[in-house]
């Protein structure tokens, strides 16, 4: 029976080529859609769920909020807290290590050191730490060789087996214990035991593993002063712990509390500390779009997008089995007589049911298997967009297991509707042919879901319209200083003077117009703050970013000074240019009224004053997102660690800029041969503040391109089904004169109403939700009435568009053939 089920799905689905065509393909590319989100979002909460006891471990984190409100997120203690981990109840095992970014080589006998990256790929983070033997306690490796003990040992390091076999080759293992590895061309430490690599997803997968007592024994001492936690540094390192069963992390959160509150003494009363526990499992995810207050280098998935993904996969799903449903019932008038057919020859209702979600499964089934064809093409071709390492595997149980299920739920999704409605027909008018031929036809089921699809369909228009100008205006507008043309080359914990040299060089460079010593750029991730105290009415502590450069920084970056001037030419820190935000932190109003007033440095030595000479406009120092903050300009050579290269021409002109970066790759390598050339585009590192808004923009953008092709060929299924009910009353229209002008006009108003109403409904709906996105912006766009307008008419010229082939179609059709058998 059930093998006679599928042979006539085949032949009906065989019979009607094009309606099948544009059903499997409306399907395959909803589920095409849907597997993808899939993948990326089972990837993104695949993070650190592999570690043992994984619900009994966090990270200890924290916030630093100073007097006027600002607030610094802490990704592991301060020196102020080290030694409650003695004193708090709770941990069953406790662990921290520092982050180290020294540059790694390998002795090759009389050869030349070989060198090696000292990053995690698709991350920022180094490769190497510097820790404790609890740390893998913590953290369950494999041990191929040698165990955590080796850690207390000055000047050993443990490796995983992939970096070792990196470094070392494919000797065996136990050759390579006692071998050296060598970081920053003075720190050697020797391998003392080898674990296996995870397999699973994490943001912790470091490969180099240096015992803490090899920094206080070595020059690292001057970082890394004690191997207790009174060393970590914020933003450097990192402190995980693992607690007892039975205790919960609010316990431990509010013996933290007690213990700051009876224990921590901070050099300024105003100053709030509060410190808690993250769960493991968070750390993969960021709460907001800003990047860099999180205090590590992971890559963060931003969870608001990752339910977004999960609400368009299921708008797609939905939207692909309304088309589906549209096009059936636009079939039923070819299926009446079939089904009538059946049912005088004894077939009973649940049977033609059965034959229906048959068919509907079969289709459904040709569809998952273009869409299996279509993924791997989907993920190469939007690859800037997708996770590194998320990656399609056919035969992976929960790729099996979420194929089937989607199969299934799709078949049922799509082909239930059509089959009761086909089902229910009387078989006396089936077979007489009188089935839906009704003139007058009312906002049915049919109608509600083309509108619920185009509402959906102009809900994403106005979306991307909106994000779009959003972008353009982040992009557009004036940042307070001009960041084209420029190239930043940073060279981290430089202190040999050779950066200085390098500017030098590359100033007599053809094509280079001026060259920047400094600290870091005025906009980017990588921003510094410094304490001020201002002892004006009353006296006041002030956290204002700290810019690095010399009298060079503010001509380089065509700032504008509003008051005072430029700081005078010298090597050291003598005075202060401030922005117009810190003069008014410093309570005036008036910029000039800050010029002269000192502003004394909080150090560990005595206070020295240093004048504010000048006040430049405001400037941003990171997204959008953020209100502009206070910001000094100062020289500090001890901090300069990057330089900053502004082109003669334009940074668009490929040929040319091309041919200046070879010329400043060979300067560097003349002044450091043993590191890599890396250089990036200062306004292409603005542009990464804003990676989150793209990605979600292009998520916007492939939905709205996704919903507005099924929406039309959903359309496309409604009019072909309007024309054919409405055939003789297009005939007997035809007969008595109307042109095929006003026929065309007929059938297509319809669908304008209905698509006039799903503008009514998306309207607000969009507005909100919008309205809502761009609030979390502090410099943004308006909600212009031309965005919904442009969205409308776009709507309405595609609707128009789709339907307007069958209505020309019907309108020019001979009304004998309609009318013959009446």
């Amino acid at each position: 029976m059930i093998k006679n089920y599928f042979k006539i799905a085949w032949r009906n689905i065989s019979r009607h080529k094009i309606y099948t065509l544009i059903n499997v393909l409306g399907l395959a590319l909803g589920i095409c859609s849907v597997i993808v989100i899939f993948l990326v979002t089972s990837f993104e909460f695949s993070f650190d769920k592999f570690h043992p006891d994984k619900n009994r471990i966090y990270r200890i984190v924290g916030e630093m909020q100073n007097p006027s409100g600002d607030k610094m997120f802490l990704n592991t203690i301060t020196p102020e807290v080290a030694g409650f981990q003695n004193q708090v109840p709770g941990f069953e095992e406790k662990a921290a290590f520092h982050c180290y970014g020294g540059t790694i080589s390998i002795p090759n006998g009389s050869k030349a050191a070989e060198k090696f990256d000292n990053h995690i790929p698709g991350s920022y983070s180094t490769t190497a730490i510097i820790t404790w033997p609890e740390y893998f306690n913590i953290f369950k490796y494999h041990w191929l060789l040698g165990d955590a003990n080796v850690l207390s040992e000055p000047f050993k390091i443990v490796l995983t087996e992939s970096r070792a076999r990196k470094y070392f080759g494919n000797i065996p293992l136990d050759k390579m214990i006692g071998k050296k590895v060598i970081y920053d061309d003075s720190l050697q430490v020797s391998v003392g035991g080898i674990v296996k690599d995870w397999m699973g997803n994490s943001d912790f997968k470091y490969t180099d593993f240096i015992s803490i007592t090899t920094a206080t024994h070595s020059f690292l001492k001057n970082r890394i002063p004690t191997d207790d936690w009174a060393s970590l540094h914020i933003h450097n390192g990192m402190t995980i712990v693992k607690l007892d069963k039975g205790t919960t992390a609010k316990e431990i959160n509010q013996r933290f509390a007690d213990f700051i509150k009876g224990h921590v003494k901070l050099s300024d009363p105003a100053v709030k500390l509060s410190m808690w526990l993250q769960p493991l499992e968070d750390i993969h995810f960021a709460s907001d779009f800003r990047r860099g207050d999180d205090g590590d280098d992971f890559r963060k998935a931003y969870m608001p997008t990752l339910y977004a993904l999960m609400g368009v996969a299921l708008f797609i799903l939905i939207i692909a089995a309304v088309n589906f449903i549209n096009l059936s019932t636009a079939q039923s008038i070819q299926r009446a007589k079939e089904v009538s057919v059946r049912k005088v020859l004894g077939g009973n209702r649940k049977a033609i049911i059965l034959q229906f979600l048959i068919e509907s499964f079969v289709i459904t089934l040709f569809a998952v298997i273009i869409s299996i064809l279509l993924v791997r093409p989907v993920l190469s071709m939007f690859k800037d967009y997708i996770p590194e390492g998320v990656s399609f595997q056919i035969l992976k149980s929960s790729t099996v297991l979420f194929l089937f299920s989607i199969s299934i739920l799709t078949s049922l999704l799509a082909g239930f509707y059509p089959a009761i409605v086909l089902a229910s027909y009387q078989p006396a008018l089936g077979l007489k042919g009188s089935l839906l031929t009704k003139g007058g036809e009312r906002l049915n089921l049919r109608k509600s879901l083309i509108v619920f699809q185009f509402s959906i369909s102009l809900v994403f228009i106005i979306a991307a319209t909106v994000i779009g100008k959003q972008m353009r205006y982040m992009k557009g507008a004036d940042k307070g200083f001009n960041p084209s043309a420029v190239i930043t080359i940073q060279r981290w914990r430089e202190h040999t003077g050779k950066l200085k040299i390098l500017a030098d060089n590359i100033r007599q460079l053809h094509g280079v117009d001026n060259v920047l010593w400094q600290g870091n750029a005025p906009m980017g991730f990588a921003q510094r703050s410094i304490a001020y105290k201002f002892k004006g009415k009353q006296e006041i502590i002030l956290q204002p970013i700290m810019e690095i450069g010399d009298e060079n920084y503010i001509p380089f970056y065509q700032m504008k000074i509003v008051a005072g001037r430029n700081m005078a030419q010298g090597d050291s820190l003598n005075e202060l240019v401030v922005n117009e935000t810190m003069t008014r932190a410093m309570g005036f109003r008036n910029p000039m009224d800050a010029l002269g007033k000192m502003l004394y440095g909080m150090g560990s030595g005595p206070e020295k004053a240093f004048p504010v000479v000048g006040v430049v406009a405001d400037f941003h120092q990171g997204s959008f997102h953020d209100a502009i903050q206070p910001a000094a300009i100062l020289n500090q050579p001890l901090f300069k660690q990057s330089i900053a290269i502004r082109l003669s021409g334009s940074e668009k002109n490929v040929r040319e800029v091309k041919l200046v970066l070879s010329q400043i790759e060979s300067k560097w390598k003349k002044i450091f041969p043993e590191s890599p050339f890396e250089y990036s585009f200062l306004s292409e590192s603005i542009s990464w503040l804003y990676g989150q808004e793209e990605k979600t923009a292009w998520l916007i953008n492939a939905s709205t391109a996704i919903t507005i092709f099924i929406s039309c060929m959903g359309l496309f299924g409604l009019g072909m089904f309007s024309a054919r009910k409405r055939a003789k009353e297009i005939g007997i229209r035809k007969v008595l004169g109307a042109s095929v002008a006003n026929i065309t006009i007929m059938l297509s108003r319809d669908f304008v109403m209905l698509i006039v109403l799903s503008i009514i409904i998306a309207s607000p709906i969009a507005w909100y939700f919008m309205n809502q996105w761009l609030q979390d912006y502090t410099y943004r766009t308006h909600l212009s009435w031309w965005v919904f307008l442009v969205a409308g008419i776009s709507a309405l010229m595609i609707g128009l568009f789709t339907v307007s082939y069958q209505s020309i179609k019907a309108a020019i059709a001979n009304p004998v053939k309609s009318l013959k058998t009446e």
